[in-house]
């Protein structure tokens, strides 16, 4: 990690460097320590140091989008030959960009003391963990354990000034057992201790020996329970596909039709909370943007779109914390996705299902039709047959196609216990979920 002051310096440096021009600057440093495991060995520790920045440059009412790993005054010279030669040969916009106001406020540090300077025996320790639990059950783990610092600035000419500095853990298990079936585990969290991660390691075992595939079921629609990862991956392209503010503009989101309508339960509740502490919290975005608490779905209606810094400016709309990439500056993304819990357990909503089917993860989703969010993909690490509220035996994974929001109509309910899993940016937060029509469209060889 640099300091906030470096990131000061760079910004001076930029000014001289940059005469006539207006910018606006994203820079960050990141230390990523990695352990990496295989047939339940260690085979691999690395440790990697990054600093780059992307910034946006504006002359005579055009832009250049640049971004460089180089910050020293050499690299910044050649950077401005670069930028030169971009605005000399670009249009003009077709609308008015105007670089973020002036905002400064006390740096953030987000550094968890146990999180500096981890040696790599925090996470060999963490590795035998893995390997006892998977040599209790004849399995064989592959994954890693990691542990990042970081930290980001925000600057610009117009006086914009944030700073944030960070720590996180995260690991991601795969356990396999003797017919290479298994299951799949994730977690991302501020420090190891809450990464919480023997529970997971355990669930991800009991679920790895069950999967010995032994059944084939037939395309159809099923009542089926969803895990946090399936469930954080479905909201993923709901945010993907459906809440951006410049598609909804175009005309070309599914939110054209069901912006400010009913789509769900009473419960159903989709948020990016910053404020939640099972996440790194991410205080603003690239263009500097306070973040605060924001409903996407709230009591079953599609509440809010997101709106980036670009978008809310071509539109005449607010920004609403959501720019994360200043080379793509139409795009917005919810930072830390919260699904919210429900009201029962999750042994209780198992027990709601006579006869079904439990989904562990999703494989090489996609969306096949944006105006409807139709989703397409595979299940993966796990499809189980559930009777009488119990996980009896696995059956081959399936191909599936579901409309979204015909998939929230028939919500039945979500659980009280979350899982923080990985994901985009720091994670997502999801629960358990109940559906009663969820539709497999053919079967998978394996």
């Amino acid at each position: 990690m640099r300091s906030d002051q470096f990131y000061r310096n760079l910004m001076r440096l930029m000014s001289d460097t940059f005469p006539g021009y207006e910018f606006l600057v994203n820079a960050q440093s990141t230390k990523r320590d990695l352990t990496r495991f295989a047939n339940s060995e260690i085979h691999q520790n690395v440790s990697s140091q990054e600093m780059s920045f992307t910034a946006i440059f504006m002359k005579n009412k055009k832009l250049a989008v640049v971004s460089s790993n180089d910050d020293s005054l050499e690299g910044l010279k050649r950077l401005k030959e670069q930028v030169d030669e971009i605005i000399e040969s670009s249009p003009e916009l077709p609308y008015e960009f105007k670089m973020p106001p002036l905002r400064m406020e006390y740096p953030h540090y987000m550094e968890e003391e146990s999180m500096k300077d981890v040696h790599p025996s925090k996470r060999a320790e963490l590795f035998d963990m893995v390997k006892s639990i998977a040599d209790e059950k004849n399995l064989k783990a592959f994954g890693y354990v990691a542990n990042t610092a970081g930290d980001v600035a925000v600057f610009s000419t117009t006086g914009l000034f944030l700073y944030m500095s960070y720590t996180n853990a995260d690991f991601n298990v795969v356990l396999l057992n003797e017919t290479g079936s298994g299951s799949y585990g994730s977690g991302v969290a501020k420090n190891f201790e809450e990464l919480d991660m023997e529970r997971k390691v355990r669930e991800v075992a009991d679920l790895a020996v069950k999967n010995v595939p032994k059944v084939e079921i037939e395309p159809g629609s099923y009542t089926v329970i969803l895990g946090p990862e399936a469930v954080a991956s479905l909201f993923m392209y709901f945010a993907f596909g459906a809440i951006n503010g410049f598609w909804h503009e175009l005309g070309t989101s599914s939110s054209v039709k069901y912006l400010g309508k009913k789509i769900g339960p009473d419960f159903l509740c989709f948020k990016d909370d910053p404020e939640d502490e099972r996440l790194v919290k991410v205080p603003f975005d690239m263009v500097g943007t306070k973040r605060e608490t924001f409903p996407i779905i709230e009591n079953g209606v599609f509440k809010n779109v997101l709106y980036s810094y670009g978008a809310a400016l071509m539109f005449g709309k607010e920004p609403t914390g959501h720019t994360f990439n200043l080379e793509q500056l139409d795009f917005a993304f919810p930072a830390n996705p919260v699904i919210c819990a429900g009201e029962v357990s999750k042994e209780d909503l198992f027990a709601k299902v006579d006869k079904g089917l439990y989904i562990h993860r999703f494989h090489y989703m996609n969306i096949v039709d944006p105006s409807n969010l139709v989703l397409t993909g595979m299940t993966r690490d796990g499809l189980y047959l559930i009777e009488k509220g119990e996980i009896v035996s696995a059956s081959k994974n399936m191909r599936f196609n579901v409309p979204f929001y015909e998939l929230m109509e028939s919500l039945k309910g979500l659980s009280k216990e979350q899982e923080t899993v990985g994901g985009a940016f720091s994670g997502a937060v999801a629960p358990y979920a109940l559906f009663e029509g969820f539709t497999f469209t053919s079967k998978t060889d394996h």
